[in-house]
């Protein structure tokens, strides 16, 4: 309003409420204090009208000092609270605090806010979630009320659960990664759960508990922060199993619990064996009964919890969603039986793990991991694997534990968890159930596990079911669809250990989906057939032949297989192998067998170079017999020439060997 003469004049046609108000915002120009006296005046004269205290409140706003506004506002709440402009002001402090960082009226709302009494804060949120007409709204406000005041969660925590849970399920969306969910879980859950005197039923309790890992799990499956309904998620990956153990400790200390207290241990090794030594010194009773109920729901979770460890070590892929634009350089891993050749490189694995007598829960495993995985990551990979199966194994102990554990499942929906049936298989694996483990490969579609893991994967455990022949097929139809790439494996070479393992089962092996490892694990896989196939009764110089080709990849490692190869060669007193000059070029391979020419080495008959021009003349072999010293000359230069061979790439020749070779390997195999 202007002042001077219009002032005087306008002055007159004021009415008193209008007056007063006039002379406070006219004096606070220039004298505080007047302003101050003509304020507490209007207040007093007119405690009724809305204009004259929410001047004074105003007033207090302006000149920045949140503990005099606070008073004001709270009267102005209490004794006007139809009017438009107290709720404008209501809805800008009810936003200010759910801001983290907001602008200088935000904070000074949020000052204000914490100078009012208890009950004006809990008054002001309640009826400013009541009047909200978006459920979502609702519940948010609901939630800043908890959070500020979490003595009402008693009040209005339970109603608010359900109020999330019932408008979940008439909302259109379709995963749990939702903002309903969210606010449940998230932010609701932990404030609920830590009141110790707040009575909520214990099949509530058990629903909340699966809603809670069907959520994490799913927002991880998800390859995403982002949460339906949400904006923007302050949700980190490493918070939220921290999150989940701290509701499973929370809800176990309230359901009594003696299983809760172990999602405080940060060691999954002790986790296992609270699980195991619970199952077996406590009575678990009915379906229903408290130690039935905590097993399950505590074994489901550190399950799902190590699962997701292993699945993400193994291939982190399958929790992403591709970076356009950054390409993730990642190597994914495959667990494979690792192949038993001889005892030349017995080598301790990277983990060993005792079975406890009392318990079948850690099954000894010899296990390695590729060398191209860093120390931490591998630690994290075995103990993450080992606990996994460990909790797969115990929920599968008694047809009570199976039939529940389906149940959850169903209300997991993990048939959507599109890593779990790889997971089953591996556990199969793990048990030596190989057969078992087939069949669950061969009911994969390529969707939940590329062809070329199946193919290996396939190809070891059809080994283990001595199975030489399926296993060489599928190993050559995996080099086969290689990439033509080159690659020198020296030095680089990851050994697949040759050690034995309890049971007369191989040790397991974790290798890297790369060029080199897959061609290796190949070469093991064969050699292991060429073996068997090589060292029986009668004449098998193809097998042998084969053999010796492929002991040349981790030359000289097996060297005892060559031992065995060429002892079997001087007892047939003769050897034939026509593809020899094509693919053996390993000098010391080539020495040992030019020994078998020797006197000294036997005078063995070898048929294994094709004939020169002058034999083909002469209508002769080259041959080692005695008594053709012409054919012994040509047999050593041949050899010489070989040996000039000797710096070609052996990965290469291995490759070109198991694809051009194709028909004669698996024609070995079959004699």
């Amino acid at each position: 309003m202007r002042t001077g003469i219009i002032d005087e004049m306008q002055e007159n046609q004021l009415s008193d409420e209008e007056y007063v108000i006039y002379r406070t915002k006219n004096s606070h120009k220039h004298d505080l204090a007047t302003a101050k006296a003509w304020m507490i005046t209007a207040k007093t004269l007119f405690p009724r009208n809305f204009a004259v205290q929410l001047e004074a409140y105003t007033t207090q706003k302006s000149a920045n000092n949140p503990k005099e506004a606070a008073r004001y506002f709270s009267s102005l709440f209490f004794d006007f609270p139809n009017e438009a402009e107290l709720w404008e002001e209501v809805q800008q402090i009810t936003c200010a605090l759910q801001k983290a960082n907001g602008n200088i009226i935000s904070q000074f709302h949020c000052d204000m806010f914490s100078h009012m009494l208890t009950e004006v804060q809990h008054q002001l949120l309640l009826a400013m979630a009541e009047r909200a007409e978006d459920t979502l709204e609702h519940c948010r406000l609901m939630l800043v009320l908890l959070s500020m005041l979490p003595q009402f969660v008693d009040t209005h925590g339970k109603k608010l659960a359900d109020t999330l849970l019932t408008s979940e399920k008439h909302s259109t969306y379709q995963t749990p990664v939702n903002c309903f969910r969210k606010l449940l879980v998230v932010d609701l859950l932990p404030t609920l759960l830590s009141s110790r005197t707040i009575d909520v039923p214990q099949k509530q309790l058990y629903r909340l508990i699966l809603k809670s890992v069907d959520f994490y799990v799913s927002w991880f499956a998800s390859g995403s922060t982002l949460i339906q309904g949400v904006e923007e998620s302050e949700l980190k990956a490493e918070e939220a199993w921290t999150n989940l153990f701290k509701i499973m400790f929370a809800m176990g200390r309230k359901l009594g619990w003696e299983l809760s207290s172990m999602f405080s241990i940060n060691n999954r090794e002790l986790m296992c064996q609270n699980l195991w030594s619970f199952y077996h010194s406590t009575p678990l009773g009915g379906e229903d009964s408290p130690n039935f109920r905590q097993l399950i729901y505590c074994t489901t979770v550190v399950l799902v919890e190590s699962l997701y460890e292993y699945v993400r070590k193994i291939n982190p892929l399958s929790f992403q969603i591709p970076n356009q634009g950054n390409k993730v350089d990642y190597t994914p891993l495959l667990l494979v039986p690792a192949i038993l050749l001889s005892r030349d490189n017995d080598q301790e694995p990277v983990l060993k793990r005792r079975k406890d007598d009392s318990s079948s829960s850690y099954s000894t495993l010899n296990v390695t991991v590729t060398k191209g995985c860093h120390v931490p990551t591998a630690t994290t990979l075995l103990s993450s694997f080992l606990t996994a199966v460990s909790c797969w194994e115990l929920l599968q102990q008694t047809e009570e534990l199976r039939s529940e554990f389906a149940k959850i499942c169903s209300h997991l929906h993990t048939e959507t968890w599109l890593w779990l049936p790889s997971f089953v298989a591996d556990v199969l694996l793990y048990q030596g159930l190989y057969s078992e483990a087939l069949t669950k490969l061969q009911s994969l579609s390529s969707t939940l596990l590329n062809p070329q893991s199946l193919l290996l994967k396939s190809a070891g455990i059809s080994f283990c079911l001595r199975n030489h022949f399926a296993a060489t097929e599928k190993i050559l139809h995996v080099i086969a669809d290689l990439s033509a790439e080159s690659s020198d494996p020296s030095g680089h070479l990851t050994i697949i250990p040759c050690s034995s393992s309890p049971h007369g089962k191989p040790p397991l092996h974790f290798m890297a989906l790369n060029h080199t490892e897959i061609v290796q694990y190949s070469v093991s896989i064969l050699v292991a057939c060429f073996r068997d196939q090589a060292f029986r009764n009668g004449n098998c110089d193809f097998a042998i032949g084969h053999l010796i080709v492929l002991l040349q990849y981790d030359w000289p490692n097996n060297a005892s297989l060559l031992e065995e190869s060429l002892e079997k060669i001087r007892r047939q007193g003769q050897f034939a192998y026509k593809l020899f000059s094509s693919y053996v070029i390993q000098v010391d391979i080539l020495e040992e067998i030019a020994f078998l020419v020797t006197d000294q080495g036997g005078a063995i008959n070898m048929d294994i170079f094709p004939p020169s021009a002058t034999q083909l003349a002469t209508q002769r072999r080259m041959t080692t017999r005695r008594g053709d010293l012409g054919a012994r000359e040509d047999f050593r230069a041949a050899m010489k020439r070989q040996m000039s061979r000797s710096q070609e790439n052996i990965h290469n020749l291995i490759v070109q060997f198991m694809i051009r070779e194709r028909e004669a390997i698996l024609q070995a195999m079959k004699i």
